[in-house]
């Protein structure tokens, strides 16, 4: 063989195996990066990743006195920035509201804005106290969410908004919730 093209190939091979080295080195890192993002112990305490349990209690808009019984959601933040949530709203009938979709974003060290919507299936009357009722369209909902002293506890403001399937607002409301990392 000739002197040039084997140094040529002996190059080739080094930076094949410098490669190789650094791809695995790359991947051994990977459970290290999603047990930081999940709550691990290289967690940096201010991240909204992972999955929380968040009770929630609708409240009156202009006063923030509470309205009603509080129920149950699961949240879930991607590190891409999306997200998505199902509720336990009894409100709701059976199958009405699918789960919601969206996206979150960072807005301070500690703060975050969030905004989903999910597809209210089918029209139902109100049957009060029970329920408002609802027509065939959406929910949207805006929340801002702050964390408390500790990582795993975040508390959210939001506004929600009733669209019918041809968009017209018909109904809006207001939210608090307090929120628990699942673990």
């Amino acid at each position: 063989m000739r002197p040039k093209l084997w140094k040529l190939l002996s190059a080739l091979g080094i930076l094949a195996f410098g490669s190789a080295i650094l791809l695995l080195s790359a991947s051994s890192a990977i459970p290290a990066a999603k047990a930081s993002e999940s709550g691990g112990d290289a967690w940096r305490g201010d991240e909204l990743h992972g999955v929380w349990n968040v009770t929630v209690n609708l409240t009156n808009c202009q006063t923030g006195a509470t309205m009603g019984p509080p129920f149950s959601s699961l949240l879930t933040f991607a590190s891409g920035g999306t997200m998505a949530e199902a509720t336990a709203n009894p409100a709701f009938g059976v199958g009405q509201r699918g789960d919601g979709q969206g996206f979150w974003f960072r807005t301070g060290r500690r703060s975050y804005q969030a905004k989903s919507v999910a597809l209210i299936a089918y029209t139902t009357p109100a049957n009060l106290p029970a329920s408002p009722g609802f027509n065939a369209g959406s929910q949207t909902i805006t929340q801002e969410i702050t964390f408390n002293d500790d990582a795993d506890t975040l508390d959210a403001k939001a506004s929600i908004q009733f669209a019918d399937t041809t968009g017209t607002v018909y109904r809006s409301g207001c939210a608090t919730a307090r929120g628990e990392r699942f673990k």
